[in-house]
């Protein structure tokens, strides 16, 4: 039964792999952008059937966390840390290889979290988060519980629709996407195109 598991999971990366390879070669990476938005919305959809489904928690502002996790994110992979030396131990960060050096739209230097870092970094965030707001939150009952999850998702909502810092109401623009194989070329899971939290 274990060896069937481990065999499901191979075939799902090697799926997985020759998906973006697919659309890589036939120039299709618009479907792989849907796809990969497709897989992450399936996430969070997943989440909310195993608490709602399976222990029986209303939680109506799960989109909270999520927003939390893209967010957080989407400002690593965007905002210029290379002001920030005095206050961010930044040599150590580049010497871990978690940041990522290019030239913003008007050929300034740009430094910047990779990718895979700031979304190791934005899931834990989430999920700290999660587990502050949940340990006194779950000690609620029934109508209780929902609207205290529903003023969390609404706070959130709201703080990030007011800063400047996440686009206002713009979002994020010109989020890069995670490169799946550099070894074959560095392309990316998304297009190169505009892209918005």
């Amino acid at each position: 039964m274990r060896a069937r598991s481990h065999l499901a999971l191979a075939a799902l990366a090697l799926l997985t792999v020759a998906i973006h390879l697919l659309t890589v070669v036939t120039g299709t990476q618009f479907y792989l952008t849907q796809l990969t938005m497709a897989a992450y919305y399936g996430l969070v959809v997943i989440g909310l059937g195993v608490l709602m489904g399976y222990a029986g928690q209303i939680s109506i502002g799960h989109a909270g966390f999520f927003a939390i996790g893209g967010y957080l994110a989407a400002a690593l992979t965007t905002r210029n840390l290379s002001g920030l030396e005095q206050v961010l131990p930044l040599a150590t960060l580049e010497s871990l290889g978690l940041l990522h050096h290019g030239q913003d739209l008007y050929g300034d230097v740009l430094l910047t979290v990779s990718p895979w870092a700031a979304a190791l970094c934005a899931v834990s965030a989430a999920a700290l988060i999660a587990l502050a707001i949940g340990i006194p939150v779950l000690k609620l009952k029934g109508h209780y519980l929902a609207m205290a999850t529903l003023g969390f998702g609404t706070i959130i909502y709201r703080l990030l629709l007011a800063s400047p810092y996440y686009g206002e109401a713009d979002g994020i623009s010109e989020v890069p996407g995670i490169t799946l194989l550099p070894a074959v070329g560095g392309w990316s899971s998304r297009s190169t195109r505009a892209r918005t939290w």
